[in-house]
């Protein structure tokens, strides 16, 4: 069931309260900054599978294996940490719809 003009002009007027009461909150809620900090956690996450890759390198390399064992934890964490929120699916999205079923305006 579509919101009504009423019901709209309430909820725009929530959100611009609570825009200026508390812009830090706003901010959190907003889906964007959500999106931004999946991106943040995704790089941060290739950076240390890196750096867990060098280190089980270099724990090959002067064959030390607690420090290859080390290594490869810090990869396997690091890739978990990276892709734990992300949802998969393999279902086709159409983003370009412009009216939603049941609303007539």
């Amino acid at each position: 069931m579509p919101l009504s003009e009423f019901e709209k002009r309430e909820l725009d007027l929530i959100g611009h309260s609570l825009e200026a009461e508390d812009p830090r909150l706003a901010a959190l809620l907003n889906k964007d900054a959500f999106e931004l900090s999946l991106r943040r956690r995704f790089r941060r996450g290739l950076i240390l599978v890196a750096a867990g890759a060098c280190i089980l390198i270099l724990g090959l390399m002067i064959r030390v294996p607690v420090l290859g064992i080390a290594g490869f934890a810090v990869m396997n964490g690091a890739a978990y940490w990276a892709i734990k929120d992300f949802r998969w699916s393999l279902r086709p999205t159409n983003r370009n719809v412009t009216q939603v079923e049941g609303n007539s305006e």
